[in-house]
């Protein structure tokens, strides 16, 4: 059910950040999980993560049950889709269950045949690697997936202030999937829900940053929240589909290629 408002959008601005209220975090220790029943892969595999990476914690499993069974949350996942026991699409489904109403890590697959990555959408994968792994291959996915988590912990406190008589509400701008106009009404589809209220979507458009785009006269759509898109709709990690206008198309194409920098699975 819509919450229904008649409200003015306030953007706190700050001079370190233009547009947006935004504390600074001192860099996070990275924590990164691999899980394969090769031990040999698992540990040649942390040592290509410590090269790249010094800043980091990385623990080794042999199994999806010995993952799961930590209840440990990781930052980035490195998964076995062929494991013994719960393999590694249900771990990674497992895991995505128990995010449900929490950030979510990143997840890249290591597979032996690449005909198993159809269904790395419905987890929202990032990339995989084939096995044997190419070391520049690993490097290029994992500083992407490096670059990828930093760039979400830094949008982490953006947020837009929503007023309601003489109460502010706080809206993470990394919460939103997507704003949608409806006549002289703007909903704001976030992962708490959907609020409804007055406005223009000009004037919400200018405050957002480049992780938005007006794909549509009646949609603003949150890149980071998008799976899969084709020439006439986009669709969003909450399962919804929104449209993407033809004209919008190649400019859309070209901007979220230059948002993913080339990123992982869901981009492609």
């Amino acid at each position: 059910m819509y919450l229904w408002y008649n409200i003015k959008i306030f953007l706190i601005a700050s001079l370190e950040n233009d547009g947006y209220n935004q504390s600074r975090k001192d860099d996070k220790f990275m924590d990164i999980a691999i899980c394969d029943d090769e031990k040999n892969l698992r540990e040649n595999l942390s040592d290509m993560i410590k090269e790249q990476y010094e800043d980091c914690n990385v623990d080794l499993y042999d199994s999806g049950n010995a993952l799961l069974n930590t209840n440990k949350n990781y930052d980035i996942y490195f998964l076995d889709i062929q494991m013994a026991g719960i393999d590694g699409m249900k771990t990674a489904e497992q895991i995505r269950a128990n995010q449900k109403n929490t950030s979510e890590s990143i997840i890249i697959f290591i597979t032996a045949f690449q005909e198993y990555m159809n269904k790395a959408f419905d987890v929202k994968a990032f990339h995989y690697l084939v096995k044997p792994i190419d070391k520049n291959k690993f490097k290029s996915v994992f500083l992407r997936a490096v670059s990828d988590y930093t760039r979400a912990n830094e949008n982490a406190d953006k947020h837009i202030l929503i007023k309601t008589g003489s109460v502010y509400n706080k809206i993470l701008l990394g919460d939103i999937f997507y704003f949608e106009s409806q006549g002289k009404k703007i909903i704001a589809h976030s992962k708490n829900g959907a609020m409804e209220y007055y406005g223009k979507m000009q004037e919400i458009e200018k405050i957002l940053g480049d992780s938005f785009f007006r794909c549509h006269r009646c949609y603003i759509v949150n890149m980071d929240h998008i799976t899969r898109y084709s020439a006439t709709s986009i669709q969003l990690s909450n399962g919804d589909d929104i449209l993407l206008a033809q004209k919008k198309f190649q400019e859309f194409v070209k901007i979220y290629m230059q948002f993913a920098k080339g990123g992982g699975l869901v981009h492609e």
